[in-house]
Formats: structure tokens, C-alpha cells, sequence
């Protein structure tokens, strides 16, 4: 027998598995992080990956504008970098009043004040001009015609009409995207909510009620129709260069990329992918996952990560089990209003109508709560719980008990995730 550990909140579960019945403990890789961000970030964009130097693109008397994301991203600490691109900038001799930041809002609502200092910094707040997109203004867009999936392209009136525009981002394994980052800036980061729309319903197949398409997944970017759709919207923008950072499970910054759009950011997906991708031989019976403590499993919409990952170690059927505190309950507000919706295929059609994240994050729930046996460790309403069609739980040793009970199988194979939030399994 072996203890094994999961973070819940602020505390620790602990549970004893037979080592025998173990296939996998899925962990990140470990990298040191960097420890002069601003010698890193001078040093990749002097050193790009498929582009030239941005001292040698950038002239004096160009409008710049820099794109960086909402607050919903603050996890990648975008107020540790942006001053050091705008001092570099400064650097070039392009002086603060021809630079300028828009917020990639997306579909999300406008920056409060604080929010801003705490995407941008104060610094760069108060140097140069920092604009939230607005994706449904139109007289704030631009058209410039459809992709070649039919997706209508509006593009933010700023960008468009910037001499350069520079990208910045954070690189994860994504619910529908392949990888976070990238072109995610231009869509759905400063276009139309018409073109998120066409956009992000590629993640289910064309017609009613057809269901998930399961090429828009994480790790998947060949084929994956809502990923090259985004590539191809972004090189009709032609973005002039891209500043990507990857961080660890603690928050650090352990690698940054920069340059080309998509050759710098694939690059850094394949980093992701070598570090948090765990190769698996086999499918799981039971998967025991922790969305990774606080603030991680702080409400259940923060957790549908896990709850995704997870998804792609187990059996059809088989047994999850997921601690996640959810001390905050069920998270965005509108996350919670999808759920009246009782089955999939309404929830879909109403994602395909009018498509919002949190509705897909909520469709995900219900998605994985349909295909395995899920029971959830939480501070949530054990009534509440049994809505979502999940087993409520309260207790490590008394759900693995259950997770045995359900399974039916003498020798369960079991994976263990508890950095379930950011490793994958990868069938082999």
C-alpha cells in the first residue's frame, strides 16, 4: 500500500491505494524558473523564432499597439512583461504617445480601474493609452471578410489601424483551442461577437443536436477545425510579432517565446505539451484528480479544467473521482444559469445559438457527468451536486471505497492527477 496526497483548498486528502493497482501518477515535468524576467523578455525579442528581431520590424513614428488579455487571464501576469515590451519599445526611440494597449475583452465585460493596474501595471497605465476592446460596437470594428469556414471577420477599428501590432499571451493546454495563446489574441481576443460565435461553434459538429466535435480538444491543433480557424483569421490580421510566457503549477515564469505568430507560439505548445502531456499506455478504471488547491478549486467553474483533463485517462463509464473545495460555490454567474437546460442536446443548441464559454464550460459539466461516474469531493450542496448527476462526497478514503463499489472490478487500473488542472493524459 502506498499514501497518496491531493490538494483540497488550503488543506491536503490523503489515501492509502494498492501500489499494484496504480498505472499512472501523472505529474508535471520539473523546469527552474526565470529569475530576470526582464533580461528574458530583452533576450527572445532580440532572438525570435520565424521572424526578424523586433528592434530591426519597429521604426520611430509607427503606432504600436500592444495586445494583451483581460483580466480573466491574470494567471499569466501580464504586469510583470508589458512594461518591459514598452521600455524596449521606448529603447527603439517610439515614443509613448505613438504605443497603445488594447484589452483582448473577447466576449467578457469592460475593466474596472483596478483590473487594469492589475493586467497592465500602473506604469503603463499611466504612460501610455490602454483601450478596452468592445466586440459589439461596430463602429469600433472592421470587416474584413469571411474565412474559409464561413466565419465573418470584424476586427477591432485600433488594430486594424495600428503600423504594427504585437501579440502577447499565456500558453496552456485549452478546453477547445489545442493551446491557449497565440492567434487566441486576435479571436476572440479583439474581434466581433460575431465572429467569436462562428468561431467557437466549431467545437460541435455541423447540424442540431450532432454533439461534440472531438477534434477541438486540448493538445490538438492539425485538424482541429476551431484552432486552424483561428490561425487563419490571425494571418489575415498579420500580426507584426508575438510575446507568448508559460509558467509552472506554482506560478512562475519558466519559458517565454517570441516572434512569428504561429511558429513561435507551436513552439511553445510543444513546450507545454513535452511538460505537462503525460504519456499513458492505458485507460484508467478509476481516475483519482485534484483541481490542484487554492485558488485553483476555488468554485466549480474553475474546475472544469480538471474535469476535462481527466476526461481523457479513463475508460468510457469509468470511475472519477475529483476533489475540488468550491469554497465559493459554482463560480461566474452565468456558468450557473446554463444548467437549466436539463439535457446535452438542449444545452448544444442553445450553445449553437448563441455561444458563450461559460455555456460550454457548463456543457462540459454536464458532458462528463453523461460519460463517467463522478464523485465529487467538495464543500458544495450534496443536493446540488446530485443535480449535476454527480455522487457528492465528503471524504478520500470513503470515495475511493465507493469509486471500488461502482467499478465492480476486482483489480481496478487507477491513474492518480493530482495536478489534474494542468497535466493531460495522452493515449500512447
Amino acid at each position: 500500500m502506498g499514501e497518496y496526497s491531493f490538494k483540497y483548498g488550503d488543506t491536503t486528502l490523503i489515501t492509502c491505494i494498492k501500489d499494484e493497482h496504480i498505472i499512472h501518477l501523472l505529474k508535471p515535468k520539473h523546469v527552474d524558473s526565470i529569475i530576470d524576467i526582464e533580461k528574458k523578455v530583452n533576450e527572445v525579442l532580440d532572438n525570435p523564432i520565424g521572424t526578424e528581431a523586433l528592434r530591426d520590424i519597429i521604426k520611430p513614428g509607427e503606432k504600436i499597439s500592444i495586445i494583451v488579455s483581460d483580466i480573466t487571464r491574470a494567471w499569466m501576469q501580464s504586469n510583470k512583461f508589458v512594461i518591459h515590451i514598452v521600455n524596449y519599445l521606448s529603447y527603439l526611440g517610439v515614443k509613448d504617445e505613438d504605443m497603445f494597449v488594447v484589452i483582448a475583452l473577447g466576449g467578457h465585460r469592460k475593466s474596472t480601474k483596478e483590473e487594469l493596474i492589475a493586467v497592465v501595471g500602473k506604469e503603463v497605465l499611466d504612460r501610455i493609452n490602454v483601450y478596452d476592446h468592445e466586440c459589439e460596437d461596430k463602429n469600433e470594428l472592421v470587416y474584413l471578410g469571411e474565412s474559409s469556414r464561413k466565419t465573418p471577420i470584424y476586427l477591432n477599428k485600433r488594430v486594424y489601424e495600428a503600423d504594427r501590432v504585437i501579440l502577447t499571451g499565456g500558453i496552456v493546454f485549452h478546453i477547445f483551442a489545442g493551446f491557449g495563446g497565440g492567434a487566441k489574441s486576435i479571436l476572440p481576443g479583439v474581434v466581433g461577437i460575431d465572429t467569436i460565435q462562428a468561431n467557437h461553434r466549431l467545437c460541435f459538429n455541423p447540424g442540431k443536436s450532432s454533439g461534440l466535435n472531438l477534434m477541438a480538444g486540448p493538445n490538438i491543433v492539425q485538424g482541429n477545425p476551431l484552432r486552424e480557424d483561428m490561425n487563419e483569421v490571425c494571418k489575415i490580421v498579420n500580426p507584426d510579432f508575438l510575446f507568448n510566457v508559460i509558467l509552472d503549477t506554482e506560478g512562475n515564469f519558466i519559458k517565454f517565446v517570441a516572434g512569428h505568430f504561429y511558429k513561435a507560439w507551436y513552439e511553445g505548445g510543444l513546450f507545454i505539451r513535452s511538460l505537462y502531456g503525460v504519456p499513458v499506455q492505458s485507460q484508467a478504471d478509476i481516475i483519482v484528480a485534484s483541481a490542484g488547491g487554492f485558488p485553483k478549486d476555488i468554485n466549480l467553474y474553475q474546475t472544469i479544467k480538471t474535469m476535462d483533463n481527466a476526461l481523457y485517462g479513463g475508460k468510457e463509464n469509468s470511475v472519477l473521482i475529483l476533489a475540488s473545495e468550491c469554497r465559493d460555490g459554482l463560480g461566474a454567474d452565468e456558468f450557473a444559469e446554463w444548467f437549466k437546460y436539463t439535457t446535452l442536446e438542449d444545452m448544444e443548441n442553445a450553445l449553437k445559438e448563441n455561444f458563450t464559454v461559460p455555456g460550454y464550460a457548463a456543457y462540459k459539466t454536464a458532458y462528463t457527468a453523461n460519460h463517467r461516474k463522478v464523485i465529487f469531493i467538495s464543500n458544495l450542496d450534496d443536493d446540488i451536486v446530485k443535480d449535476f448527476n454527480m455522487i457528492p462526497c465528503h471524504d478520500l478514503d470513503e470515495a475511493m471505497k465507493l469509486a471500488y463499489e461502482i467499478c465492480e472490478i476486482e483489480n481496478p487500473k487507477i491513474t492518480l492527477m493530482p495536478y489534474g488542472g494542468n497535466t493531460l493524459p495522452i493515449s500512447m
